[in-house]
């Protein structure tokens, strides 16, 4: 699913890009790191932003959400028993890959 979000987002930008004025000011892109993009669905009922899992999160892992915001976008891992993270997927023991941040 990460992968998917970040090939509509690449895309979007790159139309943003493309028609993107010089005269319009700071750049229009949106990246979720920023809080420019939300994840929803209508059918379910539900959506949510990074930023508004990183204050969640933050809080409980207690460090800053900026540096949260950072490690639920991307390649980063959390690996639960060695209570790391990590920009792979392989853990330090066992056979079981890690889960993305995202998911």
């Amino acid at each position: 699913m990460f992968q998917n979000f970040q090939r509509v987002i690449e895309n979007a930008n790159v139309i943003i890009s493309t028609y993107e004025a010089e005269d319009m000011g700071e750049s229009q892109q949106v990246d979720p790191t920023r809080g420019t993009v939300a994840f929803g669905s209508a059918l379910f009922g539900w959506a949510f932003t990074l930023t508004r899992f990183a204050k969640i999160y933050a809080d409980k892992f207690k460090i800053e959400e900026d540096k949260m915001i950072k490690r639920l976008w991307g390649d980063n891992f959390f690996d639960g028993p060695a209570k790391k993270w990590k920009n792979h997927d392989k853990p330090d023991a066992g056979e079981k890959k890690l889960t993305r941040a995202f998911a």
